[in-house]
This record gives structure tokens, sequence and C-alpha cells, in this order.
């Protein structure tokens, strides 16, 4: 919880602001190997707190993210590169100030040779 002071007309208010940071869901599985759009929902305590992302794979981009406030955004997973490729796990982290970051992880298909 963050607190706020709000000064109104010469009187002094104090308010909690809920301080969190949610995505949802953040587990992938079974990712086709021809690549994929995945959608995640990120939650916040309110419509002014900030949030940041970064991708921390290559083959995985974040797109349509919108801070501050919540979003719905796409996770675009690339697709395997031509010849036989083993699974692969990636990951996208969430973070904002004073909440634990949030490890989105996606989880792709091997492609078969």
């Amino acid at each position: 919880m963050k607190r706020n002071l709000i000064v109104h007309h010469g009187l002094n208010f104090e308010r909690t602001i809920p301080v969190y940071l949610s995505v949802k869901p953040t587990t992938f599985n079974n990712v086709d190997y021809e690549g994929d759009d995945l959608s995640a929902d990120v939650d916040v305590g309110s419509e002014a707190q900030e949030w940041s992302y970064i991708e921390d794979d290559a083959w995985l981009l974040v797109m349509g993210a919108s801070s501050p406030g919540d979003d719905t955004l796409t996770i675009r997973v690339a697709a395997q590169p031509a010849g036989e490729q083993p699974p692969r796990q990636g990951t996208v982290t969430f973070s904002s100030t004073d909440c634990p970051d949030v490890v989105v992880t996606v989880n792709q298909l091997a492609r078969p040779g």
C-alpha cells in the first residue's frame, strides 16, 4: 500500500492507494513451433500506476502494451528456426515500483526435423 497526503481547503487528508501488479496467465504451455500471438492481462492497483516489461528472449515481442493502468497485451512468439529444433522456454518480466516482479513463461514446442 502507498500513502498519499492530500491537502484540500487547508485540511490534510491521508488516503491509502493499493499498489499491486498482476499478470495473467503467467505460463503459456505447448505453444506451436510455427509461432503464435498470446494474450495476457495486466492488472495494477490504480489507473495511475506505472509498469514496464522486458522481453528476456529475442524471439518474444510484447505488442499493444500501454502503461499506466490496466491493459490487455499480445505476446508474439516467433516461429522456431527451420530444421529440427528442441523445445524452448522464454520469459517476459513485468515490473512496477513497490511490487514484486511478475514473470510470464512461454514454453514453445520442438520443431520436428
